[in-house]
C-alpha cells in the first residue's frame, strides 16, 4: 500500500464541484490579513521543501545560509524539484545552465 502524500492537496475534491457565476466576496483586507500570518522565526534563514524524482520529500529549516546553499546545490543537481521560504518569500528554484534557458 502507497504512503499518502504528507503535502497532499484536495485538488481532486475542488475538480468536483459545480463552477457558478455567484463571486466570492474577499477583500484586499482580508487578502493582506492572510499574507501577514507567514511568520518565520528570527533563528532560521530559511525552510527548503525538496521533493526528489523518486516522490520522496525532505524538509528542512536552516539557520546557515552556507547550508542552505549547499543543500540547494546538492538539490539542483539531482535535479529535485524544490520549494524556498523565506522570511517574506516563497520561492521555486530554477535550474539554469545559462541565459538562453529562460
Amino acid at each position: 500500500m502507497a504512503r499518502p502524500d504528507p503535502f497532499g492537496n484536495r485538488i481532486d475534491e475542488v475538480m468536483q464541484w459545480t463552477a457558478t457565476d455567484n463571486l466570492t466576496e474577499y477583500t484586499l483586507e482580508d487578502g493582506m490579513e492572510a499574507a501577514d500570518m507567514w511568520d518565520l522565526p528570527d533563528a532560521f534563514v530559511c525552510i527548503i521543501r525538496s521533493k526528489a524524482t523518486s516522490g520522496k520529500i525532505k524538509e528542512k529549516a536552516y539557520r546557515s545560509v552556507h547550508a542552505a546553499r549547499k543543500f540547494v546545490n546538492k538539490c539542483l543537481e539531482k535535479k529535485d524539484e524544490l520549494l524556498i521560504l523565506t522570511d517574506n518569500t516563497i520561492s521555486i528554484a530554477l535550474d539554469t545552465d545559462g541565459p538562453d534557458t529562460l
